[in-house]
């Protein structure tokens, strides 16, 4: 492959991810998952960048390219090492696991003990050499470099592949898929790489994998909330408009707003990760909730969510939300979470002729009341166990 196609295919790799990771920074939440992803497309970048320059320097003599060759080298392998610890620690967070700095500590030390490795092959030869004539070649402990890196590759999917087995898992498992399909095109790109030194390989299909999960993503978020797996409003008023026309009088349409107590008292003492984790508790117990049921669920925002579905009355409406409320109380006293998690609710019967929009504001209005009134008896929600 010439040098030319070379440049060109990581030039624009590199260009797709600009793209992708500035939609990001001006779009998103800068939750710790998010701030995970963007280093580890920084870093990727990082690497293609050094991959375009030491193409075109290679082989070629001017003063200092020997240097230069070795100095881009040094950083290029020992960045391979540390993005693959960067996307283990992705793969903790997107799986709900608790990353804590000693857990973020022991995740990259190897990363950092091969950049140290790297470093020093500048000048002992061992993970790479660059002759006098600017030719860059192997070194006999290369193989530990690239055995490091796919360890560090290997290990979360592991974890992956134990959260596809365990189906009682709290992160949708399409967003697991996507996780495990990340890897097919970065192995295979290192695997060819290996014997034949100067193709495009990891890094190129690393941008290329990151692409189509941002894809993914985004196509998912078009219909689905993300982190809950729920519906997004987005999608309410089609459904709302086929309920209307099932509103029969026996079985009347009703809609549920509801959100977390004290949600925000959550994410400031606990961190974002066991806000995320509330948030995904709450999305379970509600699709519990609605088991055998025709019913339309999503997450509106925040922690705020509502529920769409027929009932015979006020009754049964009224007995569904204290089933509800029993399933928030049942998940304390058996999970134990370090606060107390719980939810208001408020509903509405839709009226013949009314807008999604009127039956959304009532419901809406039944929850402020349902807030107010349970107001003085939620000021202690949160169990505090000392500070963060």
């Amino acid at each position: 492959m010439s040098r030319a196609i070379h440049v060109e295919l990581d030039a624009l790799c590199f260009l797709i991810l600009g793209v992708i990771v500035y939609q990001i920074a001006t779009s998103v939440s800068k939750q710790m998952g998010r701030l995970v992803f963007r280093t580890l497309i920084y870093g990727i970048m990082i690497n293609l960048g050094l991959d375009i320059v030491w193409t075109l320097i290679d082989r070629r003599m001017f003063p200092g390219a020997v240097m230069l060759n070795r100095v881009i080298n040094a950083l290029y392998l020992g960045l391979g090492v540390m993005l693959a610890c960067i996307w283990y620690l992705y793969v903790l967070e997107t799986l709900g696991f608790r990353v804590s700095r000693t857990l973020r500590a022991i995740v990259t030390a190897p990363g950092f003990l091969f950049m140290g490795l790297s470093v020093v092959s500048i000048w002992t030869g061992w993970l790479f050499t660059v002759s006098p004539e600017n030719v860059y070649a192997h070194g006999p402990l290369f193989w530990l470099q690239e055995a490091g890196a796919l360890a560090m590759l290997f290990i979360p999917l592991i974890h992956i592949i134990i959260r596809l087995i365990d189906r009682r898992g709290k992160t949708p498992r399409r967003m697991v898929w996507t996780l495990l399909a990340f890897y097919v095109l970065p192995v295979i790109g290192t695997l060819v790489s290996i014997p034949f030194t100067g193709l495009p390989g990891a890094w190129t299909c690393a941008a290329v994998s990151i692409a189509l999960m941002y894809i993914d993503e985004q196509d998912q978020e078009v219909e689905k909330d993300s982190l809950t797996g729920l519906n997004n409003r987005k999608t309410l008023k089609m459904v709302f408009e086929d309920y209307v026309k099932q509103d029969d009088g026996d079985r009347q349409l009703y809609m549920f707003m509801m959100d977390l107590d004290h949600f925000k008292e959550i994410n400031d003492t606990y961190g974002h990760s066991e806000g995320d984790k509330a948030l995904m508790a709450t999305a379970d117990m509600l699709r519990s909730s609605v088991t055998g049921m025709k019913a339309y669920l999503a997450r509106f925002g925040g922690d705020e969510f509502m529920m769409m579905s027929f009932f015979s009355g006020r009754e049964e409406a009224l007995a569904y939300k204290g089933r509800l409320t029993e399933m928030f109380r049942e998940y304390n006293e058996r999970e134990k979470p370090p606060f107390t998690l719980k939810i208001s609710i408020g509903f509405s019967r839709y009226a013949e002729g009314q807008s999604v929009e009127a039956l959304t504001e009532a419901a809406d209005r039944d929850l402020y009341e349902e807030k107010k009134k349970n107001k003085t008896g939620r000021r202690t929600t949160v169990k505090w166990t000392g500070s963060k």
